[in-house]
């Protein structure tokens, strides 16, 4: 073999012992290095593997048991000290009232302003007019925002509702504020074959916007969405079997506040679910970090001061468009709407919004229409008046 053969055969061989050596190091290094930088994605990534009911191979395949039990020692900990008998009431502080205005156009872009104080006026369209504010439902505007910063999706006068996109690091979603909390309660699945999607939910109940609710019951993935995990409660009707451990109560009382703990009285509530942690409690965020859940899909429900419902919905597992989001970044989102109390709900592939018929979020889950589930949070429609008058 000549010089320049045995030369091009070394760096043959070193570059195939790179080739093994690098990934080895960089498996060893996200395994078991105490760097912080390695720490904080290596808990991130064990907790958004664990935290599924399919995907916790993601973790096992790869990682010893000992790192993971390592990340997770802690987490049932932090759930446990989550735990609260019931959630205090609202201040009530109530709706804001229209300024006084003197000619039609003040009135009614005063009565808007006080409907929706959360957009911002000055980012409406010359479009759209005062004659048109009584009465404004539109979808996908474009360069409205609300004063928190977000885009405004929506805007439903005759329903009292307003949706917006909400996004961050890695992460986009909707959501959706409820001035009427009358207006919001739990359908429950009417088939008995398998559960419904969150649209066939809001078909079933007259409601015009809706997000999915509790857990299910899914056996190696082949759930059909109609057994609830713990109880449910749909206008005062009880049903299913409560859980203990991490799971507390979250729902509205019959004078339409937002209550959550797991002491709750429930024959003072007309609509309740079981779930967990409580994010925002009392006005102020309940929960820190990841809390072992790791980064997925979310959805939470919650309530501000004057008592309007917000619905929050966050897409994930789609490369591109939104991996999720941590249920503390939930609660950031909802503190910036004057959130009083919220609760997170089902997530992952469950996660869903529907209004006016159809989905308007993008699942996960391999079922464009959304999963079939067994209840959701939804909005009936009001009855068409004008709400500003």
């Amino acid at each position: 073999m000549n010089e320049e053969n045995r030369f091009s055969s070394k760096w043959k061989w070193l570059a195939a012992a790179a080739a093994i050596a690098l990934p080895a190091a960089l498996y060893l290094l996200f395994a078991f290095s105490q760097i912080p930088l390695a720490v904080k994605w290596r808990t991130l990534y064990v907790e958004t593997a664990m935290g599924t009911m399919t995907h916790q191979w993601l973790a096992t395949a790869f990682l010893p048991d000992f790192v993971i039990q390592d990340v997770m020692k802690d987490v049932e900990a932090r759930f446990q000290e989550n735990l609260i008998e019931a959630s205090g009431l609202a201040p009530g502080e109530g709706p804001s009232s229209p300024k006084s205005a003197k000619t039609p156009e003040e009135r009614a872009a005063a009565e808007f302003a006080a409907l929706f104080p959360e957009v911002d006026m000055d980012t409406l369209p010359e479009s759209v007019t005062w004659k048109d504010l009584p009465i404004l439902e539109k979808e996908g505007l474009e360069g409205v925002y609300t004063t928190a910063g977000d885009e405004v999706w929506a805007i439903d006068v005759p329903n009292k509702i307003l949706i917006c996109t909400v996004s961050g690091e890695g992460y986009q979603g909707k959501l959706a504020i409820a001035k009427d909390s009358s207006q919001v309660f739990l359908a429950k699945n009417a088939l008995s074959g398998r559960g419904q999607t969150v649209t066939e939910l809001c078909e079933a109940n007259g409601a015009v916007l809706g997000i999915n609710a509790s857990g299910f019951y899914d056996p190696e993935g082949r759930g059909r969405g109609n057994v609830p995990m713990g109880f449910v409660l749909s206008g005062g009707e009880y049903s299913g079997q409560a859980l203990a451990g991490r799971y507390q109560a979250a729902g509205f009382d019959w004078g339409d506040n937002f209550r959550a703990g797991r002491g709750l009285d429930l024959s003072e509530m007309r609509d309740a679910v079981q779930f967990y942690p409580i994010i925002v409690l009392n006005g102020e965020k309940n929960i820190d970090g990841s809390f072992g859940m790791g980064i997925q899909p979310r959805t939470a429900i919650g309530q501000t001061a004057d008592k309007a419902t917000l619905m929050l919905v966050i897409d994930g597992r789609r490369a591109g468009h939104s991996l999720g989001t941590t249920v503390s970044e939930c609660a950031d989102i909802l503190l910036r709407y004057g959130c009083w109390t919220a609760m997170n709900m089902d997530g992952g592939s469950s996660s869903s919004m529907s209004y006016n018929g159809r989905i308007i979020t993008k699942t996960s889950s391999s079922m464009t229409q959304g999963r079939y589930l067994p209840d959701a949070w939804v909005v009936k429609g009001l009855p068409f008046i004008d709400v500003l008058d």
